[in-house]
Order: C-alpha cells, then structure tokens, then sequence
C-alpha cells in the first residue's frame, strides 16, 4: 500500500483544478494514474498534493472539427481529442478510425484491455515515457497540444513538446509550465493521399514499448513521398523524430532500396540509453528492423472498394 499523508484535490471544473494547481505548487495532477501510481507504490515520487481530473467531463470526448464529412477525410478538417480520453475511446472511435486511423492502430496495442480502459491519452503524453506509446504516435501524426493553466491558453506543436533531459533512462521533460495542463490534442486529418502505421516490440510483462515506430506519409500522385514522418519511442529519454531517415524518403517511392536506404540512418543522431529490458547495442539494432517493418507495411497503396 502507498502510506503516505497528502492533500487529495477532486476538482469538478477545469477552471477549478488550474486554480487549485496555481495555489498549490507542489501539486500533481492525476488522469488514469497508470504512470503516477508505481512510481508512487515503488516510492519513487511523493506528491504532497493530488488534483485527481477524473470529474472534469470537458476534459473527455473526440470530436471531429471543420471542413465536414468527406469520403477520404479531408483538408482543413482536424480530430480534437480531449485529454482524459481513454485509450479505449480512441480504439474504438469510429471517427478516429475514419479520420486518424494511425491512433485507432496505436491505441488497440497499447498493453491491455484493463490498462486501456484507464489510461488517457493526456496522461501519457505528459508524462512523456521513454517507452511510452503514444508520445510517437502524436509525433508522427503532427499533433497539436493545447496547454492551458490560470494564466492562459497556448498551444505547442508536438515537435517541439518533448525535450531530452540527458539523464539516462529517466522520464524526460517537457515544455509544460508549472501549474499548465494538457488539455486536448489535435491532429490533422487523413486523407486518401495518407498513410500510416505503428509498430512496436512489447515487454511482455509491462506492455510498454521496448522500440515503438510510428510512421505517416503524405504521397504524390505519383507515388513518391511529399512529406514522411519517423517518430520513435524506447530508444532514449523520450521520444523523438527520425529526420535524417525522413530526409532520405522526402521526393522518393517506397522501394524496397528507399525503404533499406531510411532504415541504415534511422539511428543517426539518437543517443541509445538501455535499461533492463534492453542494453542500448540491443535496442541500436532492433531499431533498423521496425522502421523498415513500418515503412514496408505502407509502401503500397491501400486497395479500396
């Protein structure tokens, strides 16, 4: 059992949750607690305030935005997803799985059931684990995260939200503020032009990704790639985009020699740091393996009815 004594802080506004974080500095939020209670358990962290969002119904729900319904998505339309959307919810949402089909196949992978029935996709991507699932999805899926505490609202592009600490195999930082909380994300929808794919070596055990690929592309008409995206996860501090593997796609068909030619600099510029799942030599060659595996997987274009 966790025994130790706290403030336990159950807000049922988002309005009132930033105010108790702002006259609490020392203060956690909590979303489905699958990262915050081990830690805690294992006595690891001790937070000595917890703002419990498990009330808070602005903080849940998808909805699809802008542009209306279209066969094959459509420009200007975006999927806003709030953060304490489950990944359970996104699984089987039937307009993520229309609109952004690339989370619908990253979050039916996440561990288990149980754990994605609780788990939100806010709570993961602020948490920003080294293995953790959806910090790459929404890499590759050039979301936007939308920020918000008693200050304000702002809003940071996925790219530029996860910041390495250097330090080893931590949980790395990112650009959230003290007392700001993530409170929905965006993505850009797909299209008949998109494709995408997550791949990912699972512990057994934990059900986190001891290597996680996440990619999307945008193709031309004849086929050469306009604009690919190559996130990673369980290979450093935190997650983080493959650019000198996407540079060499950038203009190219998805040969099976463009394909190898993005795999052999897919660790360019990544420091590895293993754990005890994997050393950092073992996790530097299964990381070819995957963006291959992914790249190959959508090479070709989807036949539709």
């Amino acid at each position: 059992m966790i025994g130790t004594d706290l403030d336990y802080l159950r807000p049922a506004s988002l309005s009132e949750a930033l105010d108790m974080a702002s006259r609490h500095e020392d203060a956690r939020f909590l979303a489905g607690g699958h990262a915050l209670l081990p830690e805690w358990k294992l006595g690891r962290t001790r937070p000595p305030t917890l703002i419990d969002l498990g009330r808070i119904a602005e903080l849940r729900g998808i909805e699809v935005l802008g542009g209306g319904p279209a066969p094959a998505g459509g420009a200007g339309i975006t999927v806003r997803i709030a953060a304490m959307t489950t990944s359970a919810e996104i699984e089987h949402s039937p307009d993520i799985a229309r609109h952004a089909p690339l989370l619908a196949e990253a979050a039916a992978v996440i561990s288990d059931p149980l754990i994605r029935n609780r788990a939100t996709l806010g709570g993961s991507v602020a948490e920003a684990s080294p293995s953790g699932d959806w910090p790459p999805v929404v890499l590759a899926a050039d979301a936007t995260l939308h920020l918000r505490s008693s200050d304000g609202e702002r809003t940071v592009l996925a790219r530029n939200f996860f910041i390495s600490d250097g330090a080893g195999r931590s949980t790395g930082s990112t650009a959230l503020r003290q007392g700001e909380l993530l409170t929905s994300v965006t993505v850009p929808a797909a299209d008949a032009r998109s494709r995408s794919a997550y791949l990912k070596r699972m512990h057994p055990a934990s059900g986190h990704a001891m290597i996680g690929v996440a990619v999307a592309a945008t193709f031309n008409t004849d086929q050469t790639c306009h604009d690919c995206r190559i996130a990673i996860t369980g290979t450093a501090t935190v997650a983080t985009r493959a650019t000198p593997a996407e540079d060499r796609l950038t203009g190219s068909r998805l040969t099976p020699e463009a394909i190898q030619s993005a795999a052999d600099a897919a660790n360019d510029g990544i420091t590895f740091s293993g754990d005890a799942f994997g050393s950092a030599a073992y996790l530097a060659k299964l990381l070819p393996t995957y963006v291959s595996r992914a790249l190959t997987q959508i090479a070709t274009p989807p036949t539709r009815t």
